[in-house]
């Protein structure tokens, strides 16, 4: 293994970060890792937009998507009968994106079993562990954003 004796390598970082992926269960394109029977990118997707209607290109800012990809998961959506398209009234060129009632179903459903998933996972963690774990988490993800 190269880099440091203690196991912070970048090489531990990649193996240890591949383990999670695969089980958790993030490779499975077809369902979420709490088992909502969606690709991760729709879940994501309805949890933006539970906060509410949103412009596409706010949506596909948020999830960290081109606009070509934004474009293709809303037709996903809509097709799914989950998510409308409406023209937004302060901006002629610009659509709107918002849930339909059985997408706020699907939103909900989603909602509750990554909760549920969540919180058996984080149940396994030591409790005095546990802040350090999310601690760990955000400075992932902060890490992540600057790499953009």
């Amino acid at each position: 293994m190269s880099g440091s004796s203690d196991g912070a390598s970048a090489e531990a970082f990649s193996d240890a970060l591949v383990d999670f992926v695969r089980a958790f269960g993030l490779l499975d394109p077809d369902r979420t890792p709490c088992g909502a029977p969606m690709p991760t990118a729709e879940a994501y997707a309805l949890t933006v937009l539970r906060q509410g209607r949103l412009p596409q290109r706010v949506l596909g800012e948020r999830l960290s998507l081109t606009k070509s990809t934004t474009s293709r998961l809303v037709d996903q959506l809509v097709a799914r009968g989950w998510a409308d398209r409406a023209p937004d009234p302060g901006d002629g060129r610009a659509q709107l994106v918002g849930l339909t009632e059985e997408g706020v179903r699907v939103a909900a459903d989603v909602a509750r079993r990554r909760a549920d998933r969540l919180g058996r996972l984080l149940d396994r963690v030591p409790k005095a562990r546990r802040p350090g774990v999310i601690r760990a988490l955000r400075l992932l993800e902060e890490a992540s954003r600057e790499e953009r």
